[in-house]
């Protein structure tokens, strides 16, 4: 359920969860899902909490436990567009010019050395080291971000994200890479 979220969502997450865990046995009670979910900023329904409680207590829970919760965060309160996967995948489909999946590598290189927090050599060629480039040079977008994603360093990903979205932003503009 991890994977739905970046490394500051789920510090954010935690500290909301902690701070409700008031007894410190890594449980809320599930009459606290919906004060615990507008602490993150969210605004669901009483209607929408009775709903969420309701599923919780059809399968036998009292207490939500951090993984409970984040499964409800997940299933009520993300759509599947919005995890860094599906961002990712959006920012790179920007520069899929044939259409077919797939980037050119000196492109990607030039991408993610130029916009935003740049990366490193290292970091590029340690990318690269694992990606199944083409003949033509090229790389599935979609199995570049699985591998990026599946890193353990969540710094990364949050980096790339941010690439996203000064992708995004530049394309608002009129200013192509």
């Amino acid at each position: 359920m991890a994977e739905n979220f970046s490394k500051s969502q789920l510090d954010e997450f935690k500290e909301a969860f902690a701070l409700f865990d008031s007894r410190s046995v890594g449980c809320v009670p599930v009459e606290e899902i919906g004060t615990l979910v507008r602490s993150l900023g969210h605004n669901p329904s009483k209607t929408d909490v009775d709903t969420i409680e309701g599923e919780l207590r059809r399968e036998g829970k009292l207490e939500v436990d951090f993984g409970d919760f984040l499964g409800v965060l997940a299933k009520h309160f993300t759509s599947p567009d919005e995890s860094p996967a599906n961002e990712l995948k959006e920012a790179f489909r920007v520069f899929d010019k044939k259409g077919d999946g797939t980037i050119n590598v000196n492109e990607l290189v030039h991408i993610l050395s130029t916009l935003g927090e740049q990366l490193s050599e290292d970091e590029i060629e340690r990318m690269f080291s694992e990606g199944n480039i083409d003949p033509n040079g090229d790389i599935s977008y979609e199995s570049f971000v699985k591998l990026i994603t599946s890193e353990d360093d969540m710094r990364f990903v949050e980096n790339q994200r941010q690439r996203c979205r000064d992708v995004e932003a530049q394309l608002a503009s009129g200013n192509h890479a």
